[in-house]
């Protein structure tokens, strides 16, 4: 009986284990403290590109776009928040993070 309970615990404890929380993440992007996203634009285009829209997506092989993440990884992803100030008047932005589905 101790056997049989044993075994039933393992096969339990592995199904409920085993299922992993995996989500699909995206690269993106906000404008943050009233920053004027048409200023954004300008300076992409200064730089070549159409739109800020543009340049953010032209490295979708760097921000890995539609990419699904589990477990660790994921948390990563989730928690990831970097901030910048594009135009260098002392206040950030933008603010890049991963939009996780």
């Amino acid at each position: 009986m101790k056997t049989k309970l044993l075994l039933i615990a393992l096969v339990a404890g592995f199904t409920f284990t085993s299922c992993e929380k995996c989500k699909d993440c995206d690269a993106s992007y906000e404008f943050i403290n009233g920053a004027d996203p048409a200023e954004a634009d300008a300076l992409a285009i200064l730089v070549g590109y159409t739109s800020f829209d543009n340049l953010f997506h032209s490295t979708d092989s760097i921000n890995q776009l539609n990419k699904e993440y589990c477990e660790d990884e994921l948390t990563d992803k989730q928690d990831y928040s970097d901030e910048e100030d594009y135009n260098m008047d002392g206040t950030n932005d933008i603010r890049y993070f991963y939009d996780c589905k």
